[in-house]
C-alpha cells in the first residue's frame, strides 16, 4: 500500500494520497484504524514534503493527545472520582479569577498565547509552538512555570541535539518556549 521511495504515500489514479495506521492506544478517538487523506499531487516530489508535514503533525497531535491522557499519574488506578472540592484542582480561569496564577504550568501558557497571539496565525505558527512545549513537557513533565530549572533548558538543549536538529533550528524551539513562557508572565503579570 505504500510507495517504496516515499513514505506513507500510495498513488490511486496518478495522485499521491497520505495513508498512516493509527497507534492502538489512540483507536477509541477514530472511525477508522487508518487516516487516508488525498495530497492532490501527482509529482513525487511535491507529495514527499507534503507527507512527510503530515507525517509531523499527526505525530504532533498524538503527542498532544497521548500527554492529556497521561497527566496525572495513577489515574487509571482510580476506582472513583473525589466529590470533596479540596481534592479538586481548579481550572485555569478559576484560577485566574481568584488571584492564584503562581500555578500556572506551560500547558496553560501554551493555552493562554495560542488562544490570544494564534487567532488569524497559519497552522505552523500554532505546530510550532505546540511542538516546542511538547518536547520539554515529555521530557521533564508539566511543571509550574516556576519550577523549570537551567537544568531543564540543558536536558532540554541535549534532546534536541539528539534528535538531529540544526543549531538553528534549536535555536528556534527556545525562542518558541521563550516566547510562550513571557507572553503567559506579561499577560498575568506574574514575577517569576
Amino acid at each position: 500500500m505504500q510507495t517504496k521511495s516515499i513514505p506513507y504515500t500510495f498513488i490511486r489514479g496518478g495522485y499521491f494520497y497520505f495513508s498512516r495506521r493509527v497507534p492502538n492506544d489512540l483507536r477509541k478517538y477514530y472511525s477508522y484504524p487508518r487516516v487516508v487523506q488525498g495530497l492532490r499531487t501527482s509529482s513525487p516530489q511535491k507529495a514527499k514534503v507534503q507527507a512527510n508535514v503530515a507525517a509531523a503533525k499527526l505525530e504532533a497531535y498524538w503527542s498532544q493527545m497521548r500527554l492529556a491522557e497521561s497527566e496525572v499519574l495513577g489515574m487509571s488506578l482510580v476506582k472513583e472520582m473525589p466529590t470533596s472540592n479540596a481534592l479538586v484542582t481548579p481550572t485555569l480561569s478559576e484560577s485566574i479569577s481568584s488571584g492564584h496564577v503562581e500555578c500556572l504550568s506551560l500547558l496553560d501558557a501554551l493555552k493562554v498565547y495560542l488562544d490570544l497571539k494564534g487567532k488569524g496565525r497559519p497552522k505552523t505558527f500554532r505546530s510550532a509552538a505546540q511542538r516546542s512545549c511538547n518536547y520539554l513537557i515529555s521530557l521533564c513533565g508539566n511543571k509550574p512555570l516556576s519550577e523549570y530549572t537551567r537544568n531543564d533548558a540543558l536536558q532540554f538543549r541535549d534532546l534536541l541535539v539528539a534528535r538531529g536538529l540544526t543549531g538553528s533550528s534549536i535555536t528556534r524551539n527556545f525562542s518558541y518556549l521563550k516566547a510562550v513562557i513571557n507572553f503567559a508572565l506579561s499577560e498575568y503579570a506574574l514575577d517569576i
